[in-house]
């Protein structure tokens, strides 16, 4: 089927984000007395643990709202001061947003998916910014990706996510979607697990239209 639109991804996807979410919760934790690693770091990536595991695991004096607050205005002065676009990805949007339907699907929150948009001026690009908090079971589970295609009115089997995760692309297979994985190498796992993917590239301008048409 041809496809009509297209699910981003946010964090270490679109923005170069990941050590600078991982840089406001290792501060968050800190302030509490947890150090969080770049391990625990990396299975919070990939979907296989969350804030709640830690904060159960080490009955920390916390409660995973106030971590998440915590995290979030650090998070919001790091965005300011130091995010960048991953390389190719503007040139990428602006290809492709007036020929498909394009939308954002992540895990941040939404205030977050803004404060990025926003701040590299795309916003006007997407017609969707969605948050999996706001939907339903964040990936690998499919509904954020199931979701924005109902809102756009396209058929999961005519949508093409871009990840960079082995949750995003397992949720974007679960939607039943066809999906271009850039990993982010701030947290690299091994490329065989993303055997999954129609395609693997290592930035996003190496896609063009000839490459989705061939999808």
């Amino acid at each position: 089927m041809q496809i009509k639109a297209i699910i981003f991804d946010l964090d270490g996807l679109l923005v170069d984000s990941q050590h600078l979410q991982y840089e406001a919760t290792r501060r968050a934790f800190s302030e509490i007395g947890h150090i969080v690693t770049k391990e625990d770091w990396h299975g919070c990536v990939h979907g296989d643990v969350d804030y709640l595991d830690w904060v159960e695991l080490h009955q920390l004096p916390t409660t995973v709202e106030k971590i998440h607050t915590r995290k979030r205005g650090i998070y919001k002065e790091l965005v300011k001061s130091e995010l960048e676009l991953k390389a190719g990805a503007e040139k990428l949007v602006h290809l492709l947003y007036d020929k498909f339907e394009l939308a954002v699907a992540s895990h941040s929150n939404i205030n977050s998916i803004e404060s990025c948009i926003n701040k590299f001026d795309l916003a006007s690009k997407f017609k969707h910014l969605i948050s999996d908090q706001a939907v339903g079971k964040r990936k690998p589970h499919p509904d954020v990706f199931l979701h924005v295609a109902k809102i756009l009115n396209v058929a999961p089997e005519a949508c093409l996510v871009f990840e960079d995760s082995i949750a995003g692309l397992q949720a974007a297979k679960a939607a039943g979607m066809k999906c271009i994985v850039c990993p982010d190498n701030s947290f690299p796992v091994s490329h065989e697990l993303y055997q999954k993917a129609d395609k693997i590239v290592n930035q996003l301008d190496e896609v063009d239209l000839e490459t989705i048409e061939n999808l």
